[in-house]
């Protein structure tokens, strides 16, 4: 688990939180996606829907009409069989949009992608 993440109050009235309004499972999800204890800065983790079940409170079929609606508004995209999940804008928040060859954190970035099992992202 990491000390420190960004975590954006411009969520709320950006065009994702926008489109999730009314969706309060949408919203729990997607700010658990962003903040939770599993994440991880490069925006592609391993977490089981069980797990998001249990430290959310959704049930499991609020949970995945809540990762389709992610998906459907392109904030997080979920693979079932892997259960890999992946937030397309999270690198760029946490890591930034640019790093240099040298720096340590393209090798820790390596090496947690390389962690992960096999998944369509």
């Amino acid at each position: 688990m990491r000390d420190y993440a960004k975590a954006f109050s411009t969520f709320w009235t950006g065009r994702t939180g926008k489109a999730l309004r009314g969706d309060a499972e949408a919203q729990v999800l997607a700010s658990y996606l962003f903040t939770g204890p599993h994440r991880h800065p490069m925006g592609l983790y391993y977490i089981g829907l069980p797990t998001i079940c249990h430290e959310t409170g959704l049930s499991m079929e609020g949970a995945s009409k809540a990762l389709q609606r992610l998906s459907k508004e392109g904030f997080a995209h979920y693979d079932e069989p892997s259960e890999v999940v992946w937030i397309p804008e999270m690198a760029k928040h946490q890591i930034g949009t640019a790093l240099k060859p040298n720096d340590n954190m393209v090798l820790w970035i390596r090496r947690s992608y390389e962690s992960l099992p096999s998944n369509r992202f």
